[in-house]
C-alpha cells in the first residue's frame, strides 16, 4: 500500500514493508549487534525508500525500563478535545517503538475540583513525568508535589506559570483575546454594544482571553461598549442560556466576543433558536459546529490554535526531556493562532485530514 503524503514513518511500517521484526530495523537503524549485513541493506534500503527520518530519542534511550508518561486532560468538549486527543495518539504511537508509553487521564471539566481530585490521586511511583490541561480550577500544590518527587511536570493548553512546572506549550491566551477584540471590533467599526462569554471563574486562560479583548479595546480607543459578560462553566446549554436572557434585557447587542470553545457553541444555538443573524459573533476552534455555523453564516471568524499540534508536541517534548534531559530556552512555548474565515475553512478542515491521514477516532 502506497505512503500517504505526510504520514510519519515509524519502525513498524519499515519492518512491514523490509519483512523482519522491529527489533531488526532498530538494529539496522541504529547500528547496534545481532543482524546481518544483508539484512541491515535491507532495512536501510527500505527507510530510505519510504522517507525515514531518524528519531532523536533513539540514540538516548535506555531500553532497560518502560518510560511511562501521564497526559491529564478534560474528557470535553469531546469535539475540541478530539483533536488534542488525536496528537496524543499520533505520539504515543511513534513513542511507543522507543519504550516510551503515554497513559490518557481524563477529567470532566464540569466538575470544579475534577483537575484537582486527579492530580491528588496520581500514582507517582508509576510515571517519569505528568503533561497536564488543567482546563478547570486546581491547585499548584499539586504540581509543586509532583516536582518535589523528582517529576517533571509540564503543561498544555491551559497553564500554571506559579508552579513549578517545567514549561507550557499552547495559545498565547492574552494575545488571542487582543486578536478577538480587533476582529470585532473591525466587523462592527467601532460601533454599538457586545458582550463576553466564557468560563471565567475556573480557567484561567479564558480570564486572559477576556482581558487581552478588553486590552485591544482600550489601547486602540474603541468606542464598543462592553456591557456585563456571561460566565458558563464550559458548558454550551450555560452558554446559550444566558445570551439568550441577556438579549432579552438588551436586544441592541451587536456582537459576541467567546473565549472558549464552549461558549462559541453556546452563542450559535441561541441565536439560531431567536434568529438573531444580525449579531456577530468571534469565537474559538474549528470543529464540526463551529465549522457548520461560519460556513452558513451564524458566526464571522474563529481563532485556531493548533490543537493537534498542542497534544502532540506535549507528549514529545516531555519524552524528550525524560530522556535526553533537554529543557527548553523559554518556559512559554507557544503556538500561532490562526484567524479561520468563510474563504479559509476549507484549507484547515483539509489540514486536518492531511494530518491524522487515516486515523481511527479513539472513542
Amino acid at each position: 500500500m502506497p505512503i500517504k503524503p505526510h504520514t510519519r514513518i515509524t519502525l513498524k511500517m519499515i519492518a512491514q514493508k523490509a519483512g523482519v521484526s522491529v527489533g531488526t530495523v532498530d538494529r539496522a537503524l541504529n547500528n547496534r549487534a545481532g543482524i546481518n549485513e544483508e539484512s541491515k541493506q535491507l532495512v536501510l534500503s527500505v527507510a530510505k525508500t519510504l522517507g525515514y527520518k531518524p528519531n532523536r530519542l533513539a540514540s538516548a534511550l535506555s531500553r532497560k525500563r518502560v518510560v511511562k508518561i501521564g497526559m491529564l486532560y478534560p474528557d470535553r468538549p469531546t469535539d475540541f478535545y478530539y483533536d488534542i486527543d488525536a496528537g496524543i495518539n499520533m505520539a504515543a504511537e511513534e513513542l511507543h517503538d522507543f519504550g516510551i508509553m503515554l497513559e490518557k487521564i481524563r477529567y470532566s471539566p464540569q466538575d470544579a475540583t475534577g483537575a484537582d481530585t486527579c492530580l491528588a490521586a496520581l500514582d507517582l511511583q508509576s510515571f517519569d513525568g505528568f503533561a497536564v490541561n488543567a482546563a478547570g480550577s486546581f491547585e499548584t500544590r499539586h504540581f509543586d508535589r509532583i516536582a518535589g518527587a523528582g517529576i517533571p511536570v509540564i503543561t498544555f493548553n491551559t497553564d500554571a506559570p506559579e508552579s513549578k512546572r517545567l514549561f507550557y506549550i499552547g495559545n498565547h491566551s492574552r494575545e488571542s483575546g487582543r486578536l478577538g477584540g480587533e476582529i470585532l471590533d473591525m466587523i462592527l467599526r467601532g460601533e454599538g454594544s457586545v458582550t463576553v462569554i466564557g468560563n471565567f471563574a475556573q480557567s484561567m486562560p479564558f480570564l486572559e482571553r477576556f482581558s487581552g479583548f478588553f486590552e485591544y479595546l482600550q489601547l486602540s480607543a474603541s468606542t464598543l461598549r462592553v456591557i456585563p459578560c456571561i460566565e458558563c462553566r464550559s458548558d454550551p446549554m450555560l452558554a446559550a442560556d444566558g445570551l439568550k436572557n441577556l438579549l432579552t434585557q438588551t436586544p441592541d447587542i451587536r456582537g459576541v466576543f467567546c473565549v472558549g470553545h464552549s461558549g462559541t457553541v453556546g452563542a450559535i444555538n441561541a441565536l439560531k433558536e431567536l434568529g438573531r443573524r444580525d449579531i456577530h459573533i468571534v469565537g474559538y476552534d474549528v470543529t464540526r459546529q463551529t465549522a457548520d455555523a461560519l460556513r452558513e453564516g451564524w458566526c464571522d471568524a474563529l481563532l485556531y490554535q493548533e490543537p493537534f499540534d498542542q497534544g502532540y508536541q506535549a507528549a514529545r517534548l516531555l519524552a524528550r526531556h525524560i530522556i535526553e534531559n533537554w529543557t527548553p530556552e523559554r518556559a512559554y512555548l507557544y503556538l500561532d493562532t490562526h484567524v479561520v474565515l468563510r474563504s479559509n475553512l476549507d484549507s484547515y478542515l483539509n489540514r486536518n485530514a492531511r494530518v491524522y491521514g487515516n486515523m481511527r477516532r479513539d472513542g
